[in-house]
C-alpha cells in the first residue's frame, strides 16, 4: 500500500496519506487543502504527489506562483522525484512541507491487520436479509464489524484487525459512493487494541469524525450502539455488532437455542432511539408489522418521513427565495434613492466652487488691469524726463506684453469657469508665462541702467519690476492653493503608477513602496528598501496599485551609503502606468505648501483588500521644511511608506519619502527627487528628455 508522510513546517503537525496521489491547492476536494497563512499564492489545484516505479514524484499542475522542490521551481507537467528529508514549497513565499517518509504504509499497534483490501466493504444489503448473515466463528483472528446508516438503515460489514471507514476503494467500509467529497478517502478507522479493546480514531479526515456529537481526539473506545458521523453534517453510522476474536455472537447463539433476547428495561427502551432499536433486532426472530417484515416496515417509515421532510424543505426553500428576492429589491430602490440624492449634492457643491472661481477670477482681473494702469503712467512719466528711446522703447513693450499676459490671464481663468481641470492647466501656463516675462523685463532694467538712465527713472522702474514680481508670485500661491483642495485628483492622477516592492533575502521578506517613472518600466524606491540592511537581495519583486500579481524585477542602481537613499530598478515586462510629472528643477515645493505621499503603509498586510488586490493609501499634509539635501513632509507615514513619492499640489513629484521618526509619528523626511538623475542609466535620461 502506498504511503506518504509530510510535516507541515509552519504548523510543526504531521501529515499521512494511504493512497497513491496526493492532490494538493485550495480546493476542498483536494487530499490536502492549504489554508491560513501565505495559502493566497497558493493556486485551486496547485500540485500532487503520486507514486510510480516504487518513488514517489512531485509535479506542478500549471500554478500561478509556481512550486519549488528544494528551492529549485518545477516545470509544468515535468515532475521530480522526492525522498525524505526533502522540502516542498507552494510559491516563491508559500507554504512549506518537508516530506519524512515515503514507501509502504506504516504498520499499526493493532491486535491481527491481516492483509489490507483482503476484507473489502460489503455491498449494501437489505434491512430484511440482515438476519441471514454469518457471524464470525468462534475463536477467529478478526474483529467482526457491523454499521447502520442511521436514514436509511442500511447495513454494511467487515472483518480485520484495522478496518478503514471512507470513500476510496482501499477501506473496508465504504458508506458513501466515490463522489461524496464530504468523505475523505481514508475518514476514519476501527482498530482492535491488544488489549481487546476496539477502538475509534479520526485518520487526519478533512472535515473530522465524531462519536456520540463529540469530535475525535487520538482514540475513543467503541461500543455496541454507538453513534458515528462522518464529519459534523455527513453521514451517520450506528455500530449494531461488534465481535471480537473467540467470542460467539450472542444474537446468533440465541437464534441457535430459539430464544428470543431479553427485552432491556423499560426506562432504557424509552430513552433507545428508533435507530438504536432497529439495531438491536438485527439477527432476531422476523415479527408481523401489519403483514409486513420488521425491516420492509421500518424502511417504509424512513422513506415516508424522507418524503415528507422533502414537501416542508421545498416549502421553506421557495418562501426564503422570495424573501431574498424582495429584500434586494428593496435595497435596489433604496439604493437608487441614495445615489439621485448624493449626485444632487455633488452637483450643487460643483456649482459653488464654480462660482467661487469666477469671484476670484474677476478679483485677479481687476488687479491685474490696475497694475497695467500704472505701468503705462511710469511710462509717460519716463517719456515726459526724455528718457532714452531705447529705455523708452523697451518698457513699452514690456506694458504691451504685460497687457497680452493679463488678457490671456482673464481668458484662462474664464475658461475654468467651464471646467476645474482646464482652469488648473490654464492657470498653470499663464504662470510660468509671467515668469518668462519677469525675467525679459528685468534683462532690459539691468540694460538701462548700463545705460546710463537716471537715477530716479531707474528706481521706479525698480520699484515696477519688484511689484510685478509680487503679483507674479501671488498669483502662483492662489494656483498652488486651488489645488491644493483638490489632492485627490493627484491621487486619482498618479496612484496606479505606485507599486509594492518586496525584497527576499536569506529567507526573510521585507516590503517597501516605490513608484514606475517610465513607460518602459524603471522603478524608484530606497536604497534601503532594494538592498535591506546591506544585503544584496535574492530576488525582488513589484506589485503594481489595482493588481494581484507580483513581476520580477531587477537592481538597475543603488546609490552609495554616504549618499542619498535611493535605487533604481527595472521591472520586466512593465506595462502599466508611470507618473506624469516630475519636478527636476527642485523649485516647485515651498515651505507651507500642500503636500501628498501615496504608497504603502504598514506593507503587505494593510495594503490587500478582500479580494486580495494591492491597494494604495494617501496621506495629505503640508512641506514643513524645503532644503536642496531634504524635504519634510508633515502627515501620516509608518514603516512601509519608505520609497513613496511626495506630490505638490499641481501634481508632481517632488521627493521620495526614505523615514520617519519613532517619537513624532507624522514627521517624515524625504529625498529631493533632483538627486535621483545620475543613478539613472541613459536609456531612462533619453526616455525623460534629461539628456
Amino acid at each position: 500500500m502506498p504511503y506518504l508522510s509530510l510535516r507541515d513546517l509552519a504548523a510543526d503537525r504531521p501529515l499521512e496519506f494511504h493512497t497513491g496521489e496526493v492532490r494538493v491547492g485550495r480546493n476542498p476536494d483536494c487530499d490536502l487543502t492549504v489554508t491560513g497563512a501565505r495559502s493566497e499564492v497558493v493556486s485551486g489545484r496547485h500540485a500532487r504527489l503520486f507514486q510510480r516505479d516504487g518513488r514517489w514524484w512531485l509535479e506542478d499542475t500549471g500554478s500561478r506562483n509556481g512550486t519549488f522542490l528544494e528551492d529549485e521551481r518545477l516545470e509544468p507537467g515535468s515532475p521530480l522525484a522526492v525522498a525524505a528529508g526533502s522540502v516542498i514549497r507552494l510559491g516563491a513565499r508559500g507554504p512549506q512541507y518537508r516530506v519524512e517518509a515515503v514507501g509502504r504504509d506504516r504498520p499499526e499497534d493493532t491486535l491481527a491487520e491481516g492483509p489490507l483490501g483482503a476484507q473489502p466493504a460489503a455491498a449494501t444489503v437489505p434491512l430484511e436479509s440482515m438476519e441471514e448473515v454469518a457471524p464470525p466463528a468462534a475463536g477467529a483472528s478478526e474483529l467482526h464489524v457491523v454499521l447502520l446508516e442511521a436514514r436509511t438503515g442500511e447495513q454494511f460489514e467487515a472483518q480485520g484487525g484495522r478496518i478503514r471507514i471512507g470513500r476510496g476503494k482501499e477501506c473496508e467500509l465504504r458508506p458513501v459512493g466515490s463522489d461524496d467529497t464530504s468523505v475523505s478517502r481514508v475518514h476514519a478507522e476501527i482498530v482492535l487494541k491488544p488489549d481487546r479493546r476496539v477502538v475509534l480514531r479520526d485518520a487526519q479526515s478533512r472535515n473530522g469524525t465524531f462519536l456520540g456529537g463529540v469530535r475525535v481526539h487520538g482514540e475513543q473506545e467503541l461500543r455496541t450502539g454507538a453513534q458515528v458521523r462522518l464529519g459534523p453534517l455527513g453521514i451517520e453510522l450506528v455500530v449494531a455488532k461488534l465481535v471480537r476474536p473467540g467470542e460467539a455472537d450472542p444474537q446468533a447463539a440465541g437464534r441457535q437455542r430459539g430464544a428470543a433476547p431479553p427485552p432491556p428495561p423499560k426506562a432504557k427502551r424509552r430513552r433507545e432511539s428508533l435507530v438504536q432499536r432497529v439495531a438491536a433486532k438485527v439477527g432476531s426472530a422476523r415479527r408481523s408489522f401489519g403483514g409486513k417484515g420488521a425491516t420492509e416496515f421500518f424502511s417504509d417509515l424512513f422513506a415516508e418521513s424522507s418524503r415528507k421532510s422533502a414537501r416542508r424543505t421545498r416549502w421553506i426553500v421557495w418562501f426564503f427565495v422570495v424573501l431574498v428576492a424582495g429584500s434586494l429589491g428593496g435595497m435596489y430602490w433604496y439604493g437608487e434613492r441614495r445615489v439621485q440624492r448624493a449626485t444632487s449634492e455633488i452637483q450643487e457643491q460643483q456649482r459653488l466652487a464654480l462660482e467661487r472661481l469666477a469671484a476670484r477670477s474677476d478679483s485677479i482681473q481687476a488687479d491685474a488691469d490696475a497694475e497695467y494702469d500704472r505701468l503705462r503712467q511710469e511710462l509717460e512719466d519716463a517719456r515726459v524726463g526724455s528718457a532714452p528711446a531705447a529705455v523708452v522703447e523697451s518698457l513699452r513693450v514690456a506694458l504691451v506684453d504685460a497687457q497680452e499676459h493679463t488678457r490671456s490671464l482673464e481668458a484662462s481663468l474664464r475658461r475654468a469657469e467651464a471646467s476645474m481641470a482646464e482652469q488648473l492647466a490654464a492657470g498653470d501656463s499663464v504662470n510660468r508665462a509671467a515668469q518668462a516675462e519677469l525675467e525679459r523685463v528685468r534683462a532690459e532694467l539691468n540694460r538701462a541702467s548700463t545705460a546710463g538712465t537716471s537715477s530716479a527713472l531707474l528706481d521706479s522702474l525698480r520699484r515696477a519690476v519688484r511689484d510685478a514680481e509680487e503679483r507674479s508670485t501671488q498669483i502662483s500661491s492662489q494656483m498652488r492653493a486651488m489645488r491644493g483642495s483638490n489632492l485627490a485628483a493627484v491621487a486619482q492622477a498618479n496612484q496606479s503608477a505606485i507599486g509594492l516592492v518586496t525584497a527576499y533575502v536569506g529567507g526573510e521578506i521585507y516590503d517597501g513602496s516605490g513608484f514606475a517613472l517610465t513607460a518602459s518600466g524603471y522603478f524608484v524606491t530606497n536604497r534601503h528598501v532594494a538592498v535591506p540592511q546591506g544585503r544584496a537581495p535574492d530576488s525582488l519583486y513589484v506589485t503594481m496599485a489595482d493588481q494581484k500579481l507580483m513581476q520580477r524585477a531587477d537592481l538597475v542602481a543603488a546609490a552609495q551609503s554616504s549618499g542619498p537613499d535611493l535605487a533604481v530598478l527595472k521591472v520586466r515586462g512593465f506595462t502599466g502606468q508611470h507618473v506624469p510629472q516630475v519636478d527636476w528643477t527642485g523649485q516647485n515645493a515651498r515651505q507651507g505648501e500642500p503636500a501628498a505621499l501615496i504608497g504603502f503603509p504598514a506593507g503587505l498586510g494593510n495594503a490587500l483588500d478582500a479580494t486580495r488586490t494591492v491597494r494604495t493609501s494617501m496621506s495629505a499634509g503640508i512641506f514643513s521644511k524645503v532644503t536642496a539635501d531634504v524635504v519634510n513632509f508633515d502627515g501620516f507615514t509608518v514603516g512601509g511608506s519608505s520609497g513613496s513619492p511626495i506630490f505638490n499640489a499641481s501634481g508632481e513629484v517632488v521627493a521620495v519619502h526614505r523615514a520617519g521618526l519613532r517619537e513624532a509619528v507624522g514627521m517624515g523626511f524625504a529625498v529631493p527627487i533632483a538627486k535621483l538623475p545620475p543613478l539613472l542609466p541613459a536609456e531612462a535620461k533619453a526616455e525623460l528628455g534629461l539628456n
